[in-house]
């Protein structure tokens, strides 16, 4: 299947395939937005917002997708009119978007994800911060005003992780994701976990070794641990792999984003697809069974 989708993104079909893709997330999107909104799940209250642009910065890395990038900043404006957002941008073009809160740092041509996000982490002033990537959208489920809220009353934790949920997710996916991270358990980490794996702090929030790459932090401990620069894209593994026993990661069970992941961009998959020189480099910093799991 990896090789078919190459092909064809390769192909005049490329583009075409990848607008086709783009316009059934669309129609994808507002079922799950109608969805949340059935079930009772509401936009933020005005003092949710007002907390929310007091307390939170928004980051992500903008890479050749600046359509996305736009329109996830103005997604996250709907939800937290004002609020903090910080975009770390590489591509070839400079992203062109000026807006509330927002501030876009240019960096050079493919600098690569962690370098991005820890000059984003840099400029942070708010005591938390929420990390995202350029093809995800909030949805009235996504709620990080109240995982702000949990945090705040669990001290313990330092870090909330929410799911995603794409184009091709199946029915159970939200059971099936929250089971696939449960194998997170980092017994290799350099550190014990601070609280044991799979621990529930209330009805839906359980300590997990590693949590989706979508997720609200506390920004000094978050900063603290950050990135490392010689990982062009496959930066998750290796950073809860550091951040075992220094900081307590937890996942919501119950809340989601968006994830449009084009597989027919074509342009994009050709970098970010690139992973030999991140795997040689984690399997000497960590062990080759860490740069196994790195992706």
């Amino acid at each position: 299947m990896k090789k078919l989708i190459q092909a064809l993104s390769g192909s005049p079909l490329g583009f075409l395939l990848c607008w086709a893709w783009n316009g059934l997330f669309w129609i994808r999107f507002q079922f799950l937005k109608a969805g949340c909104i059935l079930k009772g799940a509401r936009l933020p209250s005005k003092a949710q917002q007002e907390y929310m642009r007091q307390n939170v910065t928004f980051i992500f890395k903008s890479f050749q997708r600046q359509r996305l990038a736009k329109k996830l900043y103005r997604n996250i404006q709907r939800y937290y009119p004002g609020v903090r957002v910080i975009i770390a941008d590489d591509s070839k073009q400079p992203l062109r978007l000026e807006g509330p809160g927002l501030q876009v740092i240019q960096l050079p041509y493919d600098v690569g994800l962690s370098a991005g996000l820890n000059q984003a982490l840099a400029r942070v002033e708010t005591p938390y911060v929420i990390r995202m990537d350029d093809d995800e959208l909030l949805t009235p489920c996504s709620g990080f005003h109240r995982q702000l809220e949990f945090l705040e009353n669990h001290p313990e934790a330092d870090l909330v992780g929410v799911l995603p949920v794409g184009l091709m997710s199946k029915k159970g996916w939200r059971e099936n994701t929250v089971r696939s991270f449960a194998r997170f358990i980092m017994e290799n980490a350099p550190k014990a976990l601070k609280i044991p794996h799979w621990t529930w702090l209330d009805e839906t929030h359980v300590v997990c070794g590693k949590v989706p790459n979508i997720f609200i932090a506390r920004t000094e401990p978050y900063r603290a641990l950050g990135y490392d620069d010689n990982i062009r894209m496959i930066d998750h593994h290796e950073f809860f792999f550091r951040a075992a026993g220094n900081l307590v990661s937890v996942l919501s069970t119950e809340c989601f984003v968006a994830h449009n992941h084009c597989p027919f961009d074509r342009e994009y998959r050709l970098h970010r697809s690139n992973f030999a020189g991140d795997r040689a480099y984690i399997a000497a910093k960590h062990g080759t069974a860490s740069s196994k799991k790195a992706e």
